[in-house]
């Protein structure tokens, strides 16, 4: 759990950093990440390790327009992704993901959830 919390908070900061920096500085792209983005959870399964089937996943994720971060873990079954709703849906997403040939590998959707807030938990 502690591992999806970082990877959250690094996305909101790598998103929160570039939306920053495209403010500052009129050289960098125009492509501005959108609000509207929404961040899911998604179980996966079907994959045989994190080299070969998560890192595909995640790269052909990346390369669909509107996908702004996905990390793929082959050690905890899911991926987080980042994307932008007015671009590409969900079901396009998950397409993607079950699209992903790797050698026989067959991958499917176990869950899916919408992270909308991340509150950090307290160590006692």
């Amino acid at each position: 759990m502690r591992f999806k919390i970082l990877i959250l908070f690094v996305t909101l900061f790598t998103l929160t950093s570039q939306a920053t920096l495209a403010q500052e500085d009129d050289t960098l792209p125009t492509e501005v990440i959108n609000s509207d983005s929404k961040t899911i959870l998604i179980g996966i399964d079907g994959m045989a390790c994190q080299e070969g089937c998560a890192d595909k996943i995640s790269s052909n994720l990346m390369e669909s327009e509107g996908v702004v971060s996905s990390d793929i873990s082959f050690k905890d079954k899911s991926g987080l992704i980042t994307f932008d709703p007015n671009i590409i849906t969900m079901e396009e997403v998950k397409r993607i993901i079950t699209d992903t040939k790797v050698k026989d590998y067959v991958y499917t959707i176990t869950s899916n959830k919408t992270i909308t807030a991340v509150t950090p938990q307290q160590n006692n």
